[in-house]
C-alpha cells in the first residue's frame, strides 16, 4: 500500500513538473536572449536583448579579422552617430559602437578598461555622456544590463541563471510564449514584445530605428502622429542636480590615464535631450578639468540642437540628422 502511494506521488509529481521541464528545453533550444549559443547576427528578434552583451559579443566575433581600433561608447543615443559617418573624421580607422542599455559610467569603464587589458589599440572614441550615465556606479546583474561575461568575468553560470530567471518571470514567460505560439501581437505584450525590430550590422554594431522608415514614408506628419512622446518643455529648463563626486573622479580619471596610455584621439560628447534640461555646471567643470577641455562638447539644455523637433524620434533619442551635425561641429573645432 505505502508502494503505491509513493507511485502516485512521484506520477502526480511528474505530471505537474513536465510543463517545466518542456520549458526549459524550449529555453534551451530557442535561446530567446540569445546568450547561450554565439551568432554571427542579432537582428530580427521579437525582443529587446541585452544590448551591451550583443555588441560586445559582436566585437569578439570580428575581432581578429577586423582589427578594430575605434570605439562609440555610451546608451542608446549612441544609434546618432553611425561609423559610417564618424570614420569620415578618422584615418583608416576600424570602429565599432559598444553600446549598452541604459549605460552606465560603470559600464563604460569596464569596457574601455577591458581593451587595454587585451592590448587593443585605442586610437579614437566617441564617448556619449549625460546625468543618467554620469550618475550610475553600480554593478548590475539584470538580465538586461548585466555585463558580457568577458568583461565582467562573471561566472557563466552566475551569468546565464539571470536570463533563466528573466525567462520564467510570468511578466515575461505569458506574453513571450504566447507571441512565438500564436504570432500574434496583443496589448498587453507591450513592453515585451517588439514588432519593429533594428536592422543591425553586425561588424560594426551600427542600428538603424525602424521609425527611420516610417519618417521616410510620413515626412512631417510623423511628429503630428506622435505628439504625444514629446511632452510639453518649460520656458526655463531645470539644470540637472550635481551627479560627478568622489567616485565618478576615480572612474573617470582611469578612463583618462587609459587614453593617455595609448594617445587616443578622443570625443566627449554631453547629450542633447528633448527636456532641454541641462547637465550640471558643476559637472561640466569637473569634466573638463579631468580631460581636455578642447574635447568636451555640451549638447545639452536649450539651444539649437534640441530647439528642432525633428531631431528626435522621441524625448530620450535623437537622429543620425542631428549626429551628422553634431560631429561636423566637433570635428571642425
Amino acid at each position: 500500500m505505502q508502494n503505491k502511494n509513493i507511485i502516485t506521488f512521484i506520477k502526480k509529481i511528474g505530471v505537474f513538473l513536465l510543463p517545466v521541464f518542456a520549458l526549459i528545453i524550449w529555453y534551451l533550444n530557442s535561446d530567446p536572449f540569445k546568450v547561450i549559443h554565439t551568432y554571427r547576427t542579432y537582428s530580427n528578434q521579437p525582443i529587446d536583448l541585452n544590448q551591451g552583451y550583443i555588441s560586445w559579443q559582436s566585437y569578439l566575433n570580428h575581432k581578429d579579422s577586423l582589427k578594430y581600433d575605434s570605439f562609440i561608447f555610451g546608451n542608446s543615443c549612441t544609434m546618432a552617430y553611425p561609423t559610417t559617418l564618424w570614420k569620415n573624421y578618422l584615418q583608416g580607422a576600424s570602429a565599432i559602437r559598444l553600446n549598452g542599455n541604459s549605460e552606465s559610467l560603470y559600464a563604460i569603464h569596464k569596457k574601455i578598461k577591458r581593451l587595454d587589458e587585451l592590448g587593443v589599440p585605442i586610437k579614437n572614441i566617441l564617448l556619449l555622456l549625460d546625468h543618467n550615465t554620469l550618475r550610475k556606479l553600480a554593478k548590475t546583474n539584470s538580465h538586461s544590463r548585466i555585463l558580457h561575461p568577458d568583461v565582467s568575468h562573471i561566472k557563466q553560470i552566475e551569468f546565464q541563471k539571470e536570463f533563466m530567471a528573466a525567462f520564467f518571470n510570468p511578466e515575461f514567460l505569458i506574453p513571450y510564449v504566447d507571441y512565438m505560439v500564436f504570432g500574434k501581437f496583443r496589448n498587453y505584450m507591450k513592453g515585451i514584445i517588439i514588432t519593429k525590430d533594428y536592422y543591425r550590422n553586425n561588424q560594426t554594431n551600427d542600428i538603424i530605428n525602424p521609425r527611420e522608415l516610417e519618417i521616410e514614408q510620413l515626412g512631417q506628419s510623423y511628429w503630428d502622429n506622435h505628439k504625444k512622446e514629446f511632452p510639453l518643455r518649460s520656458n526655463k529648463p531645470k539644470e540637472y542636480a550635481q551627479v560627478i563626486f568622489n567616485k565618478q573622479n576615480k572612474i573617470l580619471n582611469e578612463i583618462n590615464e587609459i587614453f593617455k596610455k595609448h594617445h587616443t584621439n578622443y570625443q566627449i560628447i554631453i547629450n542633447p535631450e528633448w527636456s532641454q534640461r541641462k547637465l550640471n555646471n558643476l559637472d561640466l567643470k569637473q569634466l573638463k578639468s579631468l580631460f581636455d577641455p578642447g574635447r568636451i562638447h555640451n549638447f545639452s539644455g536649450k539651444n539649437q540642437y534640441t530647439q528642432n523637433k525633428t531631431y528626435f524620434y522621441e524625448k530620450n533619442h535623437y537622429r543620425p540628422l542631428l549626429g551628422k551635425i553634431i560631429l561636423q561641429e566637433i570635428y571642425k573645432q
